[in-house]
């Protein structure tokens, strides 16, 4: 284990029809182009990625000598029956319920969002403590909870995810982080 070591993160790059749409783990095809933004994404070190297909064909581009390892601790949060469907389609009332309980209502009984920093924070530690650089192509809810971690503070509801097809480059040293550069791949 080296003493410095980074880590980028990186969101999926942007998919066709999703515009107001709640797809969570619904496969979604990547839209024309998806390959330039996975050519700024520069790093080093194993590639983790999401199984999910717009996750894996961006980290598969990115190659490497290591290799890619899908992790299902990656994956965006499951929607349930919510999946697919239009955010304006979704009943008022089952949105209000989920804002009420957000750690613990299964929107569309799928996932909570409690269960989805648990699995998160489990790979976290799992990377963190290799301490080896490393790239992770996941999904907006995930990578809320990994720039929380990141922070080395709580996860709140609030944080945003970061746009499709951009990805930010973490840097630690002796285990502490020592900064963040800016994004890479903005729109």
């Amino acid at each position: 284990m080296t003493s410095d070591f980074s880590i980028l993160l990186a969101r999926h790059p942007p998919v066709l029809g999703g515009d107001g749409l709640c797809y969570g783990r619904k496969e979604m095809p990547l839209a024309p182009g998806w390959e330039s933004f996975v050519s700024r994404w520069a790093g080093e070190g194993r590639i983790y990625a999401s199984p999910s297909s717009r996750c894996r064909m961006a980290a598969e581009r990115m190659g490497g000598s290591e290799g890619v390892q899908t992790d299902e601790r990656l994956l965006e949060m499951d929607f349930g029956s919510w999946e697919g469907q239009k955010w304006s389609d979704i009943p008022r009332h089952a949105l209000d319920d989920w804002a009420e309980e957000l750690f613990d209502y299964r929107p569309g009984g799928g996932e909570a969002v409690g269960e989805l920093v648990r699995r998160v924070t489990a790979f976290w530690e799992h990377v963190f403590q290799q301490g080896e650089s490393c790239r992770v192509v996941t999904h907006g809810g995930p990578l809320r909870v990994l720039q929380a971690l990141a922070d080395n503070r709580p996860f709140r509801a609030e944080d945003p995810a970061p746009p499709q097809g951009t990805a930010t480059l973490l840097h630690f040293s002796n285990k502490k982080r020592s900064f963040v550069a800016p994004e890479i791949g903005l729109r």
